[in-house]
């Protein structure tokens, strides 16, 4: 498409802009949270947990349609009453009552984690909302807003 190029070339520039700027500002969000611990319902974060430095405790399970078992829920429950994890994340589209089992009884906060971006609508600056609201949904669990 070499008669779009300057239109394309300005809408990776702005893309590239946009998505360093919300890179800067992600970084000063969630610097305040990167020490606590947390778990996740099943491990789809890890590229993003890392770049930014955050601290997750672990996760219920590898494959999500997979109930985790008996011995390692025990685990995860240890771990929530020890106080090494302040956050438990569930997922919109896995709702399971085993994270509500598992928390019950300890000062643990349960999040909502959307890695699916179900409620962004498709535009140019979708990416960068996706990534936007994932770290909102991170810090507001960890801080405990």
């Amino acid at each position: 498409m070499p008669q779009d190029k300057a239109k394309l070339d300005a809408n990776l520039q702005h893309f590239q802009t946009e998505l360093a700027d919300t890179d800067k500002r992600i970084s000063a969000q969630l610097a305040p949270v990167r020490n606590k611990g947390y778990f996740v319902f099943h491990d789809a974060y890890t590229y993003f947990e890392k770049h930014y430095g955050l601290s997750p405790t672990g996760h219920f399970t590898v494959n999500p349609e997979i109930q985790p078992g008996a011995q390692r829920l025990h685990q995860i429950r240890t771990q929530l009453v020890e106080q090494k994890a302040v956050c438990v994340f569930a997922e919109p589209q896995f709702r399971p009552a085993v994270i509500d089992a598992v928390a019950r009884g300890t000062a643990v906060r349960k999040g909502t984690l959307d890695p699916l971006g179900t409620d962004i609508s498709l535009s140019k600056d979708s990416y960068v909302k996706f990534l936007s609201q994932l770290s909102s949904q991170y810090e507001a669990c960890l801080k405990g807003a």
